[in-house]
């Protein structure tokens, strides 16, 4: 079982799925997303309580990331920065906010519209602090087409053998869905997602496939490793339920993924027109921001 905690998973529903997770209309205006309540069944019991005890499930960390950086201003930086020609990318943030809500793992409702499949990882616990294992944040999360996205605690859909059932339902064009995770003990990474409609299986996918697909909307950015460069709004949730906040980040993904303990996340207020640097991450590079433009340069 302790497999299941090794499991290979790198990269906003209520907490308790009766009700939707609610943020404040313009950062998710300026996120390009609203969130749609979604209705819930109850989770079936486990076939056998007193079977054994669950075991220690943490198959989603393909969509999270790992500790926030602390930055280095670089009040010298232009006495370091070379010219042009010390660039390695120059990205336009706004053309790729919240891109990963939307990577290539989709399914189609009857009305036709498109519906994308991604992961993602709250800041916080289900009960607003900071006191639980990092499995209690994650989501699955059902973007459309039409900008809605379904938040669904991961932990909640989890079915592995008689230690854990769990699935929920959503609706979207009046139509419902139940996703489910099949977890595969003996290799983790090949868990499935599966969503079923009412024609049938929708989409089925392995979490590292989905976990791929998300890193893949990043930017390329090549240093020592690879990378994929992503950006977006943190993601929060409480008693009453998950929402966007204002706070930008900024995350570096070693690509291909391995899992959420690889990603590097920086603070985007951190990152100054002047410079800034963090001693956590590779050694010899710096981050600038200036009017929407982040340039990652050698230093």
């Amino acid at each position: 079982m302790k497999n299941l905690t090794k499991v290979a998973a790198a990269g906003l529903l209520s907490l308790n799925f009766a009700s939707y997770a609610s943020a404040e209309s313009g950062v998710l205006n300026d996120a390009g997303f609203s969130l749609e309540g979604v209705e819930v069944p109850a989770v079936a019991a486990a076939a056998d309580s007193g079977a054994g005890q669950a075991p220690d499930v943490d198959l989603f960390r393909y969509f999270g990331y790992g500790q926030e950086l602390k930055a280095v201003e670089l009040e010298q930086a232009n006495k370091s920065f070379k010219g042009v020609a010390d660039v390695i990318v120059s990205v336009d943030l706004a053309s790729i906010k919240n891109a990963y809500l939307k990577p290539n793992i989709t399914f189609t409702t009857g009305a036709g519209t498109k519906v994308h499949v991604s992961g993602t990882k709250a800041a916080n616990c289900p009960n607003g602090g900071n006191s639980c294992a990092d499995k209690e944040k994650f989501f699955l999360v059902l973007t459309t087409d039409k900008g809605q996205s379904f938040f669904v605690r991961a932990m909640e859909i989890v079915n592995a053998g008689i230690f854990a059932s769990g699935s929920k339902t959503v609706t979207i064009d009046n139509e419902r869905y139940v996703v489910k995770v099949l977890a595969k003990i003996s290799a983790p990474e090949n868990s499935k997602l599966e969503i079923k409609g009412p024609r049938g299986v929708a989409l089925t996918a392995t979490l590292k496939q989905i976990g791929d697909a998300v890193a893949a909307k990043g930017v390329s950015v090549q240093l020592s490793k690879t990378y994929k460069l992503a950006y977006g709004n943190e993601i929060v949730q409480g008693p009453q339920g998950a929402r966007f906040t204002e706070k930008m980040l900024v995350l570096m993904i070693p690509f291909p993924v391995v899992d959420a303990s690889t990603y590097y996340i920086f603070d985007a207020s951190d990152i100054k027109p002047a410079g800034a640097a963090f001693p956590s991450f590779e050694k010899g590079y710096g981050f600038k921001l200036q009017n929407g433009k982040l340039d990652v340069y050698r230093i």
